[in-house]
């Protein structure tokens, strides 16, 4: 039998095949190694997918025993997942993580204050957005208090004091009196959860901030130079009170709402604003 060359010695026969049979022959097995090399490269990328999808199950998992175990107290998880575990995080936390989508840590506003500036997170573009809260203003423009922002209420924007550096930052401005409640953990009470008073004082060459619980005895006031300060002794209390270890890191921005856009805007709109120094507006940066 002779061998003809081009093709399989499996399927020839004593008789030579003419040229079109041998080109039908070699396209119908190009297609079918081409077919064979497609279904291989499909089924990598099914495993790859199943492996992805494990390793998300299993940081689920894990983030919701953290959550269980120790709410924000313990771990700050943001967006990053669909959803915001609700067990000790503030509400309207949760809702900015949803609006902004920011990456896992939060930072802490005290390098900010001492005049050095942060570097932008990176953010993740997102298919939904929440409609944005529409602020009552009077005929004069003036914004009409209070404004509820999720769980957090603007009581008072307070007044600008431009002509002390210390009042302001490149991100952030802190008019004296400034005045916000919202909730969080209870101090004394593991078992609730309290509303906290927060405003912004004179503290002489800079803002001092303090918080108040509504459940607190002797209507104790927690002061401190730094947004964060204050935030950070009710939370390691909140948490003693739970037996829980306290968070590593914390914003105190956040928690007092000068980070949320909108309340930014309403500061901006305040007498003097445009007088501080250092401050750069958010539609500048």
């Amino acid at each position: 039998m002779t061998n003809q060359k081009g093709v399989d010695v499996g399927i020839q026969t004593e008789t030579h095949w003419e040229d079109p049979k041998q080109r039908k022959y070699r396209r119908l097995k190009h297609k079918v190694l081409e077919f064979i090399a497609k279904h291989k490269s499909a089924q990598s990328s099914v495993d790859k997918a199943n492996r992805r999808v494990q390793v998300l199950q299993q940081e689920k998992r894990r983030l919701m025993r953290a959550n269980k175990n120790g709410g924000i107290g313990n771990t700050i998880a943001t967006g990053e997942t669909g959803e915001t575990a609700k067990s000790g995080i503030l509400k309207e936390d949760a809702d900015m993580m949803d609006e902004d989508d920011e990456v896992d840590q939060l930072v802490d506003e005290d390098e900010e204050m001492a005049g050095v500036s942060p570097t932008p997170k990176p953010r993740r573009v997102t298919g939904s957005r929440r409609k944005p809260v529409e602020v009552a203003r009077d005929e004069d423009g003036k914004v009409i208090l209070p404004v509820q922002i999720a769980s957090l209420k603007v009581i008072e924007l307070g007044t600008v004091i431009h002509d002390r550096p210390g009042f302001h930052s490149e991100r952030y401005i802190w008019p004296v009196g400034y005045t916000v409640e919202r909730t969080y953990m209870s101090m004394v009470d593991a078992e609730n959860q309290s509303t906290y008073t927060c405003k912004v004082e004179d503290g002489g060459d800079g803002p001092t901030f303090t918080i108040q619980a509504a459940d607190t005895p002797d209507e104790e006031v927690i002061s401190a130079r730094t947004p964060t300060g204050a935030w950070a002794t009710v939370i390691k209390r909140a948490n003693e009170v739970r037996k829980r270890e306290s968070a590593n890191a914390i914003s105190g921005p956040e928690y007092f709402g000068f980070s949320n856009p909108l309340v930014a805007e309403m500061i901006e709109g305040l007498p003097n604003a445009d007088e501080c120094q250092y401050y750069v507006a958010r539609s500048k940066r």
